[in-house]
């Protein structure tokens, strides 16, 4: 039999699901506090501790409908363990902006991580969601979206990036990332972000964890909504807090991400009109024809796109009106290409 669990104030016995709501108080001008919602379900039984959260760029919201689906589905009665579910930028998410215009601090709250009691608006919530949410984690996932029409691939930290992980949090934080079912799997070879986003400040700690980003912005993309669904449920089968048969996709691919986008992407040298002539999905040699930027003055081709480096066509830039210097095609290094 599991124990009670408190959580930010809130004491959940096994077999419950409650709702409940971390407060600043006095955190606006006219005297109103800061709610913050989270969702606590408690096993019967012990076990491990998954935190979730969507959505801390208030506009990524295509998260959502995947663990509203989970967790209504869920019996706390029937689990080992737990799920830990946050809403963790309010102010964002009604703004429906990646960062509040109380608080625009570039890359919003994915760059203030662990947080500061005596900071910023932003800096504050994510301490108390530190220290009174993901302190109860074993493991985490912080669920973004992506741009329109984009992949849905999941970003996680090679072994050695971080000097503070372990090899054994590298190695889980890349079994998460598997295991999550995303067709693309994202691996940061080097460090970004200043080691203040919350996937890196939770490898830094001992905490394996992953960053989702589903494709499109429309909650009712029923492929990535299931992809987000089924991610996150595989992690809770393979943490042992519930039981079923897992979904993973038959084949996925690991690409090789890098700070400097100036050695993955092809950029324009000239404006013009940009014509593609490869497809997401494709790989392509260094130096292979990637497309044409043509002059829509006298329709000459004025630019033949050449790909950076031998790898993967990873996006692809869909208004055909560039200028110079604008970035038109990634291609990331392929690295691995497996079948499960």
């Amino acid at each position: 039999m599991n124990d009670p669990i408190t959580v930010a104030g809130l004491t959940v016995n096994p077999g419950e699901k409650k709702n409940g709501l971390l407060t600043i108080p006095e955190f606006f001008a006219d005297g109103q506090a800061m709610e913050i919602p989270f969702t606590v379900l408690h096993g019967k039984e012990k076990g491990k501790t998954l935190y979730v959260q969507v959505a801390q760029h208030g506009s990524e919201v295509m998260g959502l409908e995947g663990l509203r689906r989970l967790i209504t589905g869920l019996a706390p009665e029937l689990m080992d363990g737990t799920l830990i579910y946050c809403l963790p930028n309010p102010l964002a998410f009604r703004e429906r902006a990646r960062a509040t215009i109380l608080d625009p601090k570039p890359g919003g709250m994915n760059r203030v991580w662990p947080g500061d009691p005596h900071g910023s608006l932003t800096e504050r919530m994510a301490y108390l969601i530190w220290t009174e949410l993901v302190v109860h984690a074993d493991e985490v996932v912080d669920l973004h979206t992506a741009g329109r029409n984009a992949p849905v691939w999941v970003f996680y930290e090679a072994d050695g990036v971080s000097k503070l992980a372990s090899s054994e949090t590298a190695l889980r934080s890349e079994e998460m990332a598997h295991l999550f079912g995303a067709p693309i799997l994202y691996v940061e070879a080097e460090a970004y972000g200043g080691r203040k986003t919350l996937r890196a400040s939770c490898v830094d700690n001992g905490i394996p964890a992953i960053v989702p980003e589903l494709g499109g912005f429309s909650q009712l993309d029923e492929e990535t909504v299931m992809i987000a669904y089924n991610g996150i449920r595989n992690i809770m089968l393979n943490l042992g807090i519930i039981e079923g048969d897992m979904a993973i996709p038959e084949t996925q691919v690991k690409l090789e991400w890098l700070a400097e986008p100036k050695k993955f992407y092809a950029y324009a040298d000239k404006g013009g009109i940009f014509i593609p002539e490869v497809k997401m999905g494709d790989t392509v040699e260094e130096g292979g024809r990637l497309g044409i930027i043509y002059s829509p003055r006298t329709f000459e081709t004025i630019q033949v796109l050449k790909a950076p480096q031998t790898g993967y066509i990873f996006t692809i830039r869909e208004d055909p009106v560039v200028h110079q210097g604008d970035p038109l095609i990634s291609v990331p290094r392929l690295l691995e290409r497996t079948k499960n």
